[in-house]
């Protein structure tokens, strides 16, 4: 998979996964081109969140099914970075989605072609 094709994902996969937020309808932003530029953006927005409503924050993470010690790390560290280390939580956990979900879909593939 490209790294285009990778943000494509990754835009997809938190847009949905925060769209209750109106911040995250600019994911669709065509400028965001890179993981950094994704990072940054995915930082600044879960930033402003962090300070309006917190908890809708955790339990986002939490259904986007985020190690809950990795969390509770980043939120007892003296580390002012926090959505930045937050967004570098996000799109990790999202990357293994789209592998795992790749894999499977090309098993899924290779085994219905097997079969004829």
């Amino acid at each position: 998979m490209t790294e285009k094709e990778k943000i494509y994902q990754l835009k997809k996969n938190v847009s949905s996964d925060f769209n209750k937020f109106e911040e995250f309808s600019l994911i669709k932003d065509p400028d965001i081109n890179t993981l950094e530029e994704f990072k940054l953006f995915l930082t600044e927005k879960l930033s402003d969140l962090m300070v309006k409503n917190f908890d809708e924050v955790i339990d986002i993470l939490y259904q986007i099914d985020i190690n809950e010690i990795k969390v509770r790390d980043v939120m007892q560290s003296k580390n002012n970075y926090k959505a930045s280390l937050l967004a570098d939580l996000i799109i990790e956990r999202q990357l293994q989605k789209i592998k795992t979900r790749g894999k499977y879909k090309r098993n899924s593939t290779t085994d219905l072609l097997e079969g004829i």
